[in-house]
């Protein structure tokens, strides 16, 4: 099996950064003991957007991820926020330093 990574950019609405990282730190939270994830982050980029990386240990825990009652809730939360939909690509890793691959 391969790991999957995912990476993209969010961007919330004028004003909303704050709350954003608020709901962005407890999606973190929430995806705390979801299996498969072995890294989940968020990267403030600049005023209004963020950066996210993920790293699970395969299809199977992308499609699962979220499913959480914790989660649900968070994302709740998060949708509101947003000025647009996430760009999220995934891919399959290389090479890392500091990742087990």
């Amino acid at each position: 099996m391969s790991k999957v990574a995912m990476m993209g950019t969010i961007t919330c609405q004028e004003g909303k950064a704050d709350d954003m990282a608020e709901v962005l730190t407890a999606m973190v939270t929430a995806a705390h003991d979801e299996p498969g994830i072995e890294v989940y982050s968020y990267h403030r980029s600049g005023e209004n957007t963020f950066g996210f990386f993920a790293l699970m240990t395969d299809a199977e825990s992308v499609k699962n991820h979220g499913r959480t009652e914790a989660m649900t809730a968070a994302m709740e939360a998060f949708m509101p926020l947003m000025a647009e939909p996430p760009k999220i690509s995934t891919g399959t890793p290389v090479a890392a330093i500091g990742l087990d691959l």
